[in-house]
């Protein structure tokens, strides 16, 4: 059972976006605190991650929420609030043609949009970017002078460059793409510190050089991994030839002291070893990509001596319950309780996601609305003469976008910062994808509610509801849940 409905309140489902970035686009140490029940709440600073965490019922909103996702996970929070601002504006700007069954202009109107954005970027490299060349100011201006993590941050750079004469800078990125950090609950105050390895989460003290095996799966009996050829035929009835007893000679052949897996290990195995070795589970494949790629294997069974590695297991002096290996960086944030670890996580995050942009360009724009309003006047100048009424609209569309964007920081005066640096990629990928997004939704043709098996909840039918949309002639189905009290 199904029928159309009209798509209602978008104006207002739009306001609430819009107030939720404004209130969050010019202080980046601001946080929004949601109560997820009587006993919990979790802080926010990115509209993103609070979107997602907020009740907003809308037919439209599973599609928006996946496209920020997306686009957040892609460039880890850089230019998230830039994305939703400019998708906002450009709606309000264009909601007219909601109203029109001209296909044509509208499609006409956001060709023009998007040419605006690919010569706004052309316009960028030849006359707005500036090279970068790396101290502590500029730290504090990519990491929009939150000053715990530029400081660190530039600690790390000063250790990269020190600790090899020559660095080459695509060695310099390799270097700050395999930097870990690790957030836990101590002292009073906020602190960061830097660590010259790699964490290892083991809960014993463990110093010196040990021989240790990596192993990228699982230690369980009915585990086989693609190629895996049961060989020694493991699965036997004979207790003394066992799985686990074969497993356990194999480790005492080849005098092995610590097992670090990425998967799980049999809770048997663990029990039987009697503390003679360390089986260490769920290791981050991040840590293992640390070594070459001929010290992991699948199974134990695979083991030779060629796959053993022998690690420096150090403790940490300020704090001895971490160990670590000489291998990798890792930046490790306190802070004073719980409920501050995922924001916390979250801003570091973003500084360090804009920091490796910026360095992978080796260039950066101009932040706090001044490339937009020096982009404003270059084009506001240099308007090229055309009777088209839909280049005409679309020029004076993006413009006022642009000039919205700058009025709205300036608006936030007491909270804003200038002199920041934004990071080129992220910027500009933040305006196509709201111009895609708004191409989709307005091309959306009907909504269909479907009644197929409505389910009760405390008095309360939840149903399914989905979007068809016809989108450069492809039909696109979105599904969303609808609670119908």
């Amino acid at each position: 059972m199904s029928r159309f409905i009209t798509i209602e309140n978008l104006s207002s489902y739009m306001c609430q976006l819009k107030s939720i970035v404004s209130s969050l686009l010019c202080d980046h140490t601001s946080m929004k605190c949601v109560d997820s029940s009587s006993s919990s709440f979790e802080f926010f600073s990115c509209p993103i991650k609070l979107i997602e965490e907020l009740n907003i019922i809308h037919p439209y909103h599973s599609l928006i929420i996946e496209t920020l996702e997306t686009f957040h996970n892609k460039y880890d929070g850089c230019s998230c609030k830039t994305l939703l601002f400019f998708f906002i504006t450009f709606y309000n700007h264009l909601q007219i043609l909601f109203d029109k069954n001209n296909q044509l202009i509208q499609k006409k109107i956001f060709n023009y949009l998007e040419q605006f954005i690919d010569q706004s970027l052309l316009i960028a490299k030849n006359n707005f970017i500036e090279n970068l060349y790396l101290n502590l100011n500029i730290f504090h201006r990519i990491c929009r002078f939150q000053k715990i993590y530029s400081d660190i941050l530039y600690e790390v750079y000063l250790y990269f460059i020190s600790s090899k004469q020559q660095i080459i800078h695509e060695e310099l990125i390799k270097q700050f793409d395999n930097l870990n950090h690790i957030t836990y609950v101590k002292y009073s105050e906020e602190k960061c510190l830097f660590i010259p390895g790699t964490i290892i989460p083991i809960n014993k003290s463990i110093k010196g050089y040990k021989r240790t095996i990596l192993i990228d799966g699982y230690i369980l009996e009915d585990y086989i991994h693609i190629g895996y050829n049961n060989k020694l035929k493991l699965k036997q009835t004979s207790i003394k030839s066992s799985w686990i007893y074969i497993i356990l000679s194999i480790l005492e052949k080849y005098s092995i002291d610590i097992i670090l897996c990425t998967g799980t290990i049999d809770t048997k195995l663990k029990e039987l070893n009697h503390n003679k070795r360390i089986f260490i589970e769920n290791i981050s494949k991040k840590i293992f990509q640390l070594f070459e790629q001929n010290f992991i294997i699948n199974y134990l069974t695979d083991i030779n001596e060629e796959n053993i590695l022998l690690l420096n297991y150090l403790e940490y002096h300020n704090d001895p319950s971490i160990i670590f290996i000489e291998k990798g960086l890792t930046i490790i944030q306190y802070v004073p309780f719980e409920n501050l670890i995922s924001i916390k996580h979250e801003q570091f995050v973003h500084c360090l996601s804009r920091f490796r942009l910026i360095l992978k360009k080796n260039f950066y724009l101009k932040g706090s609305g001044e490339f937009e309003n020096n982009l404003y006047k270059y084009l506001y100048d240099n308007k090229k003469e055309n009777l088209s009424i839909e280049y005409n609209f679309a020029y004076e569309c993006f413009l006022e976008c642009l000039k919205l964007f700058v009025n709205e920081l300036l608006n936030h005066k007491e909270l804003f910062e200038k002199n920041l640096l934004d990071d080129f990629d992220s910027k500009f990928d933040a305006w196509k994808t709201s111009i895609e997004l708004l191409k989709i939704i307005m091309q959306i043709d009907n909504i269909i509610l479907c009644l197929d098996r409505p389910v009760i909840l405390n008095g309360c039918t939840i149903i399914n509801k989905i979007c068809v949309s016809q989108y450069k002639d492809l039909s696109v189905i979105i599904t969303f849940n609808i609670l119908l009290l």
